[in-house]
């Protein structure tokens, strides 16, 4: 009986100093550890007393106040500052299990003829007390299993803009090549209306901006028979082309004007030069006609002896050369990297000073963006390049410089700067 009041003693101290959460050191191995010492300690102290009976010895009393003193006061000190919700419940639990058992042991060693008695007693106690407890749980105030109501969450109401309203229609069938894709294609839209695109299509389709990819406006996907607003106010005159990323032909654009003085732009004015001047509006200067009746007065020179020209040694500057780089019709499809056929050619080497251009001979939008793992590094960026454009870059540095197209990211290739 020793051995177990022994391990009992530590085990319970171990599991009470970590479930308490005065010793922060206590690791998990150390809590298996402890757990696992007092139940070897239960068993122990089990075996002996059905064995030898309770032991009456100054030893065991120690013990048994050492075991007491530890459990009531790390377990009072565990229920009021620990944080863990399910310790109340493993302390109901662990009651459960001894109380009975340490009656019922003691009735077998005294008392042998009421033992199955009283351990069907308590067994049925037990039962009771659990069922009443799950059925009170489920029907009293305190309905611990039920999860409690989920509060709605107040949205504030955000304003609605008293602003009109220009609409544009995305068609239906604009998802298939060819067919019509915004109506109106071209809008004049006055500056500060909002303007509402509403998707009739079956398909989803986006309204980006193709002069920064998205940086000016983007509506992501814009779902069948749902609708996007874009405030013009904080916009400036000028000329806007979009498109639709998931069918980059979808392409159309619309131009602020001013709403009262009908001011507009210059022909050819786009929003990354929005201050351009109207060609009507730039000042003429009137020609001056020289007099015919006055005669021009020659100034008479003394001629100044020139000092022989000696011819200069002629040095011959390098000529800067044009290297054409193709983006092919079908590269906005997946599979043109299995051939290394995304740009063609896929790499070149150049001498140092010279220019590169790539054109896009493809029906879609691309981008020629430096970088490696659609990671861009800055180097060159040709923005949304789309159908029958062209894009260069002069390599002033010697290098390898990888790129690659930020919508179809499958497309890369590389210029060796030598």
């Amino acid at each position: 009986m020793m051995p177990g009041m022994g391990l009992t003693a530590i085990g319970i101290t171990g599991v009470t100093i970590a479930y308490s959460g005065i010793a922060h050191t206590f690791i998990d191995g150390m809590h298996a550890l402890t757990g696992l010492t007092l139940f070897l300690g239960l068993i122990f102290l089990a075996a002996g007393i059905l064995e030898g009976g309770v032991s009456t010895s100054n030893k065991a009393k120690a013990t048994t106040l050492v075991i007491l003193g530890i459990s009531f006061s790390f377990g009072l000190a565990a229920l009021n500052f620990n944080s863990v919700t399910t310790i109340p419940t493993f302390a109901g639990v662990m009651l459960i299990i001894a109380v009975p058992a340490i009656v019922i042991a003691y009735v077998t060693m005294k008392m042998p003829q009421y033992a199955k008695p009283v351990s069907i007693i308590f067994i049925l106690a037990v039962g009771a007390a659990i069922a009443s407890y799950v059925a009170f749980g489920l029907m009293g105030p305190s309905q611990y299993l039920v999860p409690p109501p989920v509060e709605e969450e107040i949205v504030p109401e955000v304003p609605v803009s008293t602003a009109p309203v220009f609409k544009i229609s995305i068609l239906k069938d604009s998802s298939m090549q060819g067919n019509p894709d915004y109506d109106p294609d071209m809008a004049q839209v006055p500056m500060g209306n909002v303007i509402e695109w509403t998707n009739d299509d079956m398909a989803a389709h986006t309204v980006t901006s193709a002069a920064d990819a998205g940086a000016t406006f983007d509506s992501s996907l814009i779902s069948p028979g749902d609708a996007f607003r874009l405030d013009t106010a904080p916009l400036e005159l000028a000329k806007y082309d979009y498109f639709c990323i998931v069918h980059p032909w979808m392409t159309a654009s619309f131009e602020l004007v001013g709403e009262e003085s009908g001011e507009r732009l210059a022909e050819g004015a786009t929003a990354t030069d929005p201050n351009s001047v109207i060609p009507e509006q730039m000042p003429i200067e009137t020609p001056v006609i020289p007099d015919e009746t006055q005669v021009p007065e020659v100034p008479t020179e003394t001629p100044v002896e020139q000092a022989p020209i000696i011819p200069e040694e002629q040095v011959e500057e390098p000529v800067e050369t044009e290297t054409i780089v193709s983006i092919p019709a079908g590269s906005s499809l997946p599979g043109c990297e299995a051939t290394d056929e995304c740009f063609i050619p896929s790499s070149v080497t150049i001498t140092t000073g010279n220019t590169v251009t790539w054109t896009n001979d493809d029906t879609a939008a691309h981008t020629v963006t430096s970088g490696i793992d659609v990671t861009p590094d800055g180097v060159f960026d040709s923005s949304l390049l789309p159908a029958g454009k062209a894009f260069s870059f002069k390599f002033e540095s010697s290098g390898e410089y990888p790129y690659y197209c930020m919508v179809h990211p499958w497309m890369t290739g590389k210029v060796i700067a030598e």
